[in-house]
C-alpha cells in the first residue's frame, strides 16, 4: 500500500508526499523481510530524493542498497547522476564504467547503452553530453520506435533547437499520425514557439487520444494546462 501510494504521488510530482510514503514502504519491507524484496523499494525513493535535491540522503540509501543489489543497473544509474550533480567526476566515471558493464552483461546493445547514458546526463542537466548520446542512440537505431520522438522532445523541451525538434516531429508524424506521444511533443513545440492556439488544439487532441487508452501522464497534463492558460491570457 505505502509503495503504490508513494509511486502515485511521485508520478504526480508531489515529491514530499511521495518521500513520506516510500520511506514507510521501505521500512515496512525491511521489517517484514530479512532482505528487501526487490530493488525498486530503494530506487523509487532515491529518485524522489534526486528530484528534491536531497543527494546526501540518496547516497546514504544507495550505500545501504549495495549490500542487497550490488549489480542493479538502475541503482548504479542513480549513483552516477548524484555524482555528476555533486561535480564528483571521478566517482561518476567509476559508476559509468560499472553501469555500462552491467548493461553489457545483460546483452544490451550499443544503442541501448547510448540511450541510457543520454538519460543520465539529461537528469544531471549536462545537456551537451545528453544531446550527443541521444543523437548517437538515434544513429545506432534509426528504426527503433521512439528514438526520433525522444530526441525531438529533448530538443524542444530543453530549448536546444526547437526548429530541428519540430522537423523531427514532422518526420515521425508521417509514420504515426495518431501517436499521442508525438502529438504532445508537437503541441509542446508550438507552445515553445508562442503559437498557443495551435498548441492547445494539438495538445487537446493528444490528450483525448491518451485518455481513450486510459494512459495518464502528468507531464502531458501540465503541457495542456499551460497551453490553456496561455490562450486564456490572450483573450
Amino acid at each position: 500500500y505505502y509503495f503504490l501510494t508513494g509511486v502515485a504521488y511521485f508520478q504526480m510530482y508531489q515529491w514530499d508526499k511521495a518521500i513520506t510514503e516510500l520511506e514507510k514502504a521501505l521500512k515496512t519491507d525491511l521489517k517484514l523481510n530479512s532482505k528487501p524484496g526487490w530493488s525498486q523499494s530503494y530506487a523509487w525513493l532515491v529518485w524522489a530524493y534526486i528530484r528534491t535535491g536531497q543527494y546526501m540522503k540518496g547516497k546514504k540509501l544507495l550505500d545501504k542498497s549495495e549490500k542487497y543489489f550490488p549489480e542493479d543497473w538502475e541503482l548504479t544509474m542513480q549513483k552516477t547522476i548524484i555524482s555528476l550533480e555533486e561535480g564528483d567526476t571521478i566517482a561518476a566515471g567509476r559508476h559509468i564504467e560499472k553501469f555500462i558493464s552491467i548493461l553489457k552483461d545483460n546483452s544490451a546493445s550499443e544503442e541501448i547503452i547510448a540511450a541510457n547514458l543520454a538519460e543520465i546526463y539529461s537528469d544531471a542537466n549536462i545537456l551537451d553530453k545528453a544531446e550527443g548520446y541521444y543523437r548517437q542512440a538515434l544513429s545506432l537505431g534509426p528504426e527503433t520506435p521512439g528514438r526520433l520522438r525522444i530526441l525531438a522532445f529533448f530538443l524542444i523541451d530543453k530549448e536546444r533547437n526547437i526548429n530541428e525538434g519540430m522537423d523531427l516531429v514532422v518526420q515521425y508524424l508521417k509514420l504515426k499520425p495518431e501517436n499521442y506521444f508525438i502529438l504532445d511533443t508537437k503541441g509542446w513545440g508550438l507552445y515553445k514557439q508562442g503559437k498557443y492556439k495551435e498548441a492547445l488544439e494539438i495538445l487537446q487532441k493528444s490528450w483525448d487520444l491518451r485518455r481513450q487508452k486510459a494512459v495518464y501522464d502528468h507531464t502531458a497534463f501540465l503541457h495542456l494546462q499551460d497551453a490553456r492558460k496561455a490562450v486564456a491570457a490572450q483573450k
